[in-house]
């Protein structure tokens, strides 16, 4: 009996540790807090990075928040949102260093994503500190559930 109680708590703990150090994998498609639109994240060389790839209808169809006047009309979808991210070294959950462009102010934030679990991560944008910022979670969606826009 203490054998395999033993035994138990031996798989358990190495499939916790297990569970623990997998790298957890933040590309694919994000439906966003507002569930407004849902971000097709990629690596992107040692970085990782994402495009708007599913608009809810009747939402934004161009860029019509940026500050750059020339760039106003161009279209929602396959819009870049997210870039320059590094994977920190040390938690490996956690990418830091990029960039969000919140379109529907057409401004540019720091930010930081950290991928929770299989299915959600929190995506937090800042200016000048993480501690001033506002997070969001994303949650992982089909492709199926939400086709990409054209």
């Amino acid at each position: 009996m203490l054998r395999t109680l033993g035994l138990s708590l031996l798989l358990l703990t190495l499939t916790t540790f297990t569970a623990q150090a997998a790298d957890p994998d933040p590309t694919g498609l994000w439906l966003t807090e507002n569930k407004r639109s849902a971000i097709k994240i990629d690596r992107c060389g040692d970085s990782i990075c994402g495009k708007i790839a599913w608009i809810i209808e009747g939402g934004m169809t161009t860029d019509s928040k940026n500050p750059d006047a020339s760039k106003r009309s161009n279209p929602m979808c396959s819009l870049p949102l997210l870039w320059g991210f590094k994977n920190n070294a040390k938690n490996l959950k956690v990418w830091e260093s990029g960039k969000i462009y919140k379109a529907d102010e057409g401004d540019i934030y720091n930010a930081t994503v950290t991928v929770k679990d299989a299915n959600s991560m929190v995506v937090r944008g800042y200016v000048g500190m993480p501690l001033l910022g506002k997070s969001q979670t994303w949650t992982r969606v089909s492709s199926k559930d939400y086709p990409a826009c054209k």
